[in-house]
């Protein structure tokens, strides 16, 4: 009779990893409908997709019936092939793509992390990432920062495998000593000009802040960017960074001045901005939640003398992290959304920590020992202690947004906070039989529990104020089967054109910008036609809509306009127009649809003035 193997089967040595990637796809990809769309940025996204497949704009979109020319075009490209191979326009088909390659960042920190410090950090690293508040929010919308923040993650994956050519359970010595192979160099070009394609410029700035100062504290800057040169990989991300431009600038001259306005807008620098100045510094523990006090002291990592074997790699995560986060500092205008490719690397820093942490509570070294266990413990009740208060806050902030919100979401709740209680439970007794990452699975489990249950079952119940499907059934229900346009008064949140099948929205004439409000701005000032006093540009704007409502043609006599607009101009619209409906109490512009008068039915005289 033949003696059973001894050797572990393939799912007993991966089930660390198969782990990791159930709770990754879990995480990203459970519920990925279940909210309707979600913020402007979304609402864009969605809207540009949308757009290219119903009307074949593959090279420029358009929305608001204006070209969309200020991002680059990778993301909507993505989506709208999906729309079209599928055959389907939801919510959680424009949201697959970011979703994806969220799933397929925390493989690329997996390996990053165990290729630096072994096994038990690629895990925690992964784990943590997964687990991130604010990236897993990021990463569920559709948008151009999931993308980006792909390709920055895969070309610094390329970068050290090129600069660390070991295998994966090789201590990592300093760059240069051991390469690997140069495609690993032209994979890091060829992704930072997938990046551009993604979101421009700063897809070259973030890898580099990332690598410099990595190479340069390692020593070995001259090597380091001499192994990482390759003529072919820059070929390639020329090709990639100007294969959509080119075209556009022979179609359309302008877009030039569109994108270095773009680009002043993004780093404050072009006197007029849509974003209101931030501290960013005071965004770092909502971008680090929930493992702020741990990405905060990992911050110290490189500067502590015990585990050497750690450096020099630590400061490529340092750098990813640290330095990219300085740099956002220095921009007044920069948003949360702009750190998203940055945190991989606070993951990594993370991983690191929690496995030296883990190692030397236990290890009794005295006071350094007291230390980090007193630290474990913190995190620890931290968390306990937001379960227990979860229930509380969720009642509290739905009490007033609906009748009976609070009692729906309350059982709900109370799951949530039970599973992160008992994931602290299991993480603590996981960590005393000595499984360093398999503590910290315990606790991203129970937090992915709590987070599935909140975009499968609260944040839906939430996000009716801010929708837009509400509205679109309303509308279709009042505009008579037989009208097909329904006109807009200068913009609308881009959310509606997602929901309002069978009807066209088309602006009034003369009052939606030419490209965006700034460039307007800049070109109305340079043709010295700008208005600058507030009571004049709303008067001549109330009189475009007015001379609009007078006129002999409407394409369609239904006309949405936002609420507080209508209340501004309203002296003497009541004379031209029929309010039909208009809604309340939204989180977002409301909106109000109104019908044109019948001009046999108006007076004679023309409506009064604005005062």
């Amino acid at each position: 009779m033949p003696e059973a193997s001894s050797e572990p089967s393939f799912f007993r040595r991966r089930a660390p990893e198969l782990a990791l990637l159930v709770i990754a796809s879990a995480v990203f990809l459970g519920g990925l409908g279940a909210m309707e769309l979600w913020g402007k940025r979304e609402q864009r996204a969605t809207a540009e997709a949308l757009d290219t497949v119903e009307h074949g704009n593959w090279l420029i979109a358009n929305i608001q019936s204006r070209p969309r020319l200020e991002k680059p075009p990778l993301p909507r490209w993505t989506i709208a092939t999906l729309m079209k191979a599928t055959g389907v326009q939801d919510e959680w088909i424009v949201r697959l793509p970011s979703a994806l390659t969220a799933v397929a960042m925390v493989g690329l920190v997996y390996g990053l992390g165990r290729r630096m410090a072994g096994r038990s950090v690629g895990l925690a690293s992964g784990l943590a990432l997964a687990s991130m508040l604010f990236f897993v929010v990021e990463s569920r919308q559709a948008g151009n920062d999931g993308p980006l923040a792909f390709f920055t993650t895969l070309a610094l994956y390329a970068a050290f495998r090129r600069l660390h050519g070991v295998s994966p359970d090789e201590p990592c010595g300093v760059p240069g000593d051991v390469l690997g192979g140069k495609g690993w160099a032209f994979l890091m070009w060829a992704a930072m000009g997938l990046g551009f394609l993604s979101k421009g410029p700063v897809s070259l700035l973030l890898p580099a802040i990332a690598i410099l100062p990595y190479l340069a504290m390692a020593k070995r800057f001259k090597v380091g960017t001499r192994a990482l040169a390759s003529g072919w990989g820059v070929l390639a991300c020329l090709g990639l960074i100007l294969c959509w431009p080119v075209p556009v600038l022979l179609n359309r001259p302008e877009a030039y001045d569109i994108w270095m306005l773009e680009i002043g807008q993004k780093a404050g620098s072009a006197g007029i901005t849509h974003h209101k100045q931030r501290y960013f510094v005071l965004e770092w523990p909502w971008m680090t939640a929930p493992w702020t006090l741990l990405a905060t002291w990992a911050v110290a990592l490189p500067f502590f003398k015990r585990g050497q074997q750690e450096r020099p790699t630590v400061w490529l995560p340092w750098s990813w992290a640290v330095g990219n986060f300085a740099m956002f500092c220095l921009w007044s205008v920069a948003k949360p959304n702009y750190y998203v490719p940055c945190e991989p690397g606070v993951a990594l820093l993370v991983g690191l920590a929690w496995v030296r942490l883990a190692g030397v509570a236990r290890a009794n070294l005295g006071a350094i020992s007291w230390r980090a266990n007193a630290l474990l413990r913190i995190h620890w009740g931290i968390l306990a202690a937001l379960a227990l208060a979860a229930p509380i806050a969720a009642m509290v902030y739905a009490k007033d947004l609906a009748p009976g919100l609070a009692e729906r979401i309350l059982p709900w709740s109370v799951v949530a906070s039970a599973a992160i209680a008992l994931a602290v439970a299991l993480s603590i007794r996981s960590w005393r039989r000595g499984d360093d990452a398999g503590s910290l699975a315990a606790l991203v489990g129970g937090l992915s529990v709590g987070m599935l249950i909140v975009y499968a079952e609260l944040a839906p119940a939430l996000n009716a104020t801010r929708s837009h499907r509400a509205l679109a059934y309303k509308l279709a229900s009042v505009i008579p089967p037989d009208v097909d346009k329904v006109m807009f008064y200068r913009e609308l949140d881009e959310g509606l054109w997602f929901y309002l099948k069978g009807h066209t929205l088309k602006p009034v004439p003369g009052t939606t910008p030419e490209i965006n409000k700034a460039f307007d701005y800049l070109k109305a000032h340079k043709e010295n036609r700008l208005v600058l006093n507030k009571a004049e540009r709303i008067r001549l704007e109330r009189q475009v809509l007015i001379d609009w409502l007078n006129g002999d043609k409407h394409e369609s006599p239904y006309v949405l306009i936002r609420a507080e607009v209508y209340d501004m101009f309203n002296p003497g619209l009541a004379e031209l127009v029929e309010p039909i409906y208009r809604e309340k109490d939204m989180e977002r512009n409301e909106l109000m649809l109104v019908k044109v008068k019948d001009r046999s039915r108006l007076a004679a005289k023309p409506p009064e003035g604005l005062r």
